[in-house]
């Protein structure tokens, strides 16, 4: 009996071990780093009655990125900035581009512009919560994610010796303590061969006593998009019969105005439900949605993540790019940023879309 109580402390132990990232060294910090591209140019000489001429490739700043991390690197959150347009003409100010998150087994990508999010799975850390101890016998995640890698020189970067990894032909990486400092990209010959540079991303400054704020790793984006995915057929259903207190039904005649991020719920001519999210609505006044539409028995039958409607459109959601449409199964209206409801369907907004916390009240019993 004692044996088999150790032997459940020991897989409880080892089972909390190997969930376990923690890929650097330092608790917590920020980096700013610089990305770099290079342009071309050509020079001309002329001296002693000889001309000669060659080209240099001169970098210019096209991108500033901002990285913060906690928990020894379990996770991290990333900001990117446009400092720069092609060939290094500065911007009057720099513009965000991008958010990413590195949470658990995701890595999330925002999208600002598009105002879309991806998440690819984060597989070396997947691999490492599997797999007891899966890249510290090595102790780099660096020669665990690039098999074959190994440390080749040092080099100085803002004050700290860095460890030098030749990863392939073309990317050299420079890390310390297991925070990469300089990634560098080059372009090669058909051979192979290394000839120059072609992109670098290079730390200007770092903060290992820079306090974090636990709301960065909790981006409003990334809470619009758990609750937009929370809303499957059964979810939809649900909230359509009994839980009328968190929508705003669009009237029936006048439609109701939409914003950027609104979360709707509409129940179609043929009593398919759906979902879809305002992405934007641009200059021209045309209506960028993602949606996802669910048969009678809950099943998915037709997703976008990308859909544009012109102004004045009628639009049927259950065929949504057919054009012969009968009138009798037009769903909506889209006009001047206003969805009206036609043959007295229901479209409602979620209010929770329009607030920072993004969560739906709970049910209140008597």
């Amino acid at each position: 009996m004692r044996k088999i109580i150790q032997y459940c402390f020991l897989v409880i132990a080892v089972s909390i071990q190997a969930q376990d990232f923690k890929p650097y060294k330092i608790q917590s910090g920020k980096i700013v780093y610089n990305k770099l591209r290079y342009s071309t140019r050509s020079v001309f000489k002329y001296e002693n009655g000889v001309e000669t001429s060659f080209s240099e490739r001169i970098p210019y700043i096209v991108e500033q990125v901002i990285y913060y991390w906690d928990e020894f690197g379990d996770v991290a959150f990333e900001e990117t900035y446009q400092v720069s347009k092609f060939g290094g003409k500065p911007l009057p100010k720099k513009i965000k581009i991008a958010e990413r998150l590195w949470l658990d087994e995701h890595r999330y990508y925002f999208n600002i512009k598009e105002n879309k999010v991806n998440d690819d799975p984060y597989r070396l850390r997947i691999k490492c919560k599997e797999n007891f101890q899966y890249y510290q016998i090595k102790n780099s995640w660096i020669e665990t994610q690039y098999m074959g890698a190994e440390k080749s020189g040092t080099k100085n970067i803002l004050g700290k010796v860095t460890n030098y990894y030749k990863i392939d032909k073309f990317q050299d990486l420079y890390a310390w303590k297991g925070l990469i400092l300089k990634n560098e990209d080059f372009a090669t010959t058909k051979k192979g061969e290394r000839l120059y540079p072609e992109r670098t991303k290079i730390a200007v400054e770092i903060d290992t006593s820079f306090k974090i704020k636990e709301k960065l790793f909790n981006p409003i984006w990334l809470k619009r998009e758990k609750l937009y995915k929370s809303l499957n057929g059964n979810k939809i259903t649900e909230l359509l019969d009994a839980r009328q207190d968190l929508l705003f039904q669009a009237d029936n005649i006048k439609g109701f105005h939409i914003q950027k991020n609104d979360i709707l719920l509409f129940v179609t001519t043929k009593l398919n439900v759906g979902k879809l999210q305002i992405l934007a609505i641009d200059k021209n006044n045309i209506l960028h949605i993602k949606y996802q539409l669910y048969n009678n028995n809950g099943i998915v039958f037709d997703t976008r993540n990308a859909f544009k409607i012109k102004d004045s459109t009628l639009v049927n959601m259950d065929n949504i790019t057919y054009k012969n449409v009968l009138e009798t199964e037009h769903d909506f209206k889209y006009k001047n940023s206003k969805i009206i409801p036609q043959n007295n369907i229901g479209i409602y907004l979620i209010k929770a879309s329009r607030t920072k916390h993004l969560k739906l009240k709970p049910y209140a019993r008597n």
